[in-house]
């Protein structure tokens, strides 16, 4: 067998070619026969209680297959590492976009006409919007239920707002303070920022007869993804669960972390009253309210 070397010959990045002349299949560009689109309602406040939710007018619109909101997926929490995100909000939303209710219809139009006839009644409260009040003893508690949660990294002695507390240290801090010529102490303060991306979010997700699922997602991730969306609905992950992630592409810590968020658990959710096949993609406005580096400021 000839012995090839890479050191100082040009190799071809795998995909380049597809991905300059267009022919590479992103999860925006894949379309399956019957399919449905879905779309999410959002919340237009930072913090405050759900009082009503009326989907009387949307459920009779003609192509609409299914509307749900918080209360049909309670419980059902979602996360990459802790899960401590409801599919839909269910009774207080904690950040501006946090999905409030979910409709599926028959073509894309549709389901935008269904969401403007859902009509949400909200009690707002002040948000919190500094770490610093948030961990004070008079801070409203943001996650009452935050010892239920999976994926804490440490047990906690009571609900708080800071779910833990670590601290790295090395040599005498003090010591090295002491030794200095010049200590300078500041607060410093920044705008939000928020990464755009080339690709937009977007999932494709068709149900099998077993009750498992096959997804086209925007991801990196593909076993991570299956794993976690197991653990979202109680289910085992099984190794024949298929996911399609796209064409290889670089990756940053948010765009890894959207593979958790609503656009891929809301989906099977609500796959589930039709049984069709279902497409959600998010445009540049709407992710950027709703993806992780955002949500994460209020």
């Amino acid at each position: 067998m000839k012995r090839q070397t890479m050191i100082g010959n040009s190799v071809p990045r795998v995909g380049s070619v597809e991905k300059i002349t267009g022919r590479a299949v992103y999860a925006v560009d894949v379309t399956l026969p019957n399919m449905l689109w879905g779309k999410v309602l959002r919340s237009p406040i930072a913090y405050g209680g759900i009082k009503r939710i009326d989907i009387s007018k949307a459920v009779t619109i003609p192509g609409v297959r299914a509307v749900l909101t918080g209360q049909d997926v309670t419980g059902i929490r979602i996360g990459r590492q802790i899960y401590d995100m409801p599919i839909l909000a269910d009774g207080e939303v904690r950040f501006i976009g946090e999905k409030v209710a979910a409709v599926a219809a028959d073509v894309e139009d549709i389901a935008e006409l269904a969401l403007d006839q859902i009509k949400v009644e909200y009690e707002e409260l002040p948000p919190l919007l500094n770490p610093l009040e948030a961990l004070s003893p008079s801070a409203p508690l943001l996650h009452p239920e935050v010892l239920q949660y999976k994926g804490l990294p440490g047990s906690l002695p009571a609900p708080s707002n800071a779910f833990v507390q670590l601290s790295w240290k090395k040599g005498n801090v003090e010591e090295g303070f002491q030794r200095c010529d010049l200590v300078l102490e500041n607060t410093f303060e920044t705008q939000v920022a928020h990464q755009a991306y080339i690709e937009p979010h977007s999932c494709v997700v068709r149900a099998n007869e077993s009750g498992g699922a096959e997804i086209w997602a925007c991801s990196k991730v593909p076993f991570a993804l299956r794993e976690q969306m197991a653990r979202a609905f109680g289910g085992p992950c099984d190794p024949r669960a298929r996911g399609s992630c796209g064409p290889a592409r670089g990756g940053i810590a948010a765009a890894g972390a959207s593979r958790v968020g609503w656009i891929r658990r809301s989906a099977p959710a609500y796959m589930r009253p039709s049984g069709r096949p279902k497409n959600r993609a998010c445009i540049m406005n709407c992710r950027n309210c709703a993806s992780t580096p955002t949500r994460n400021q209020g």
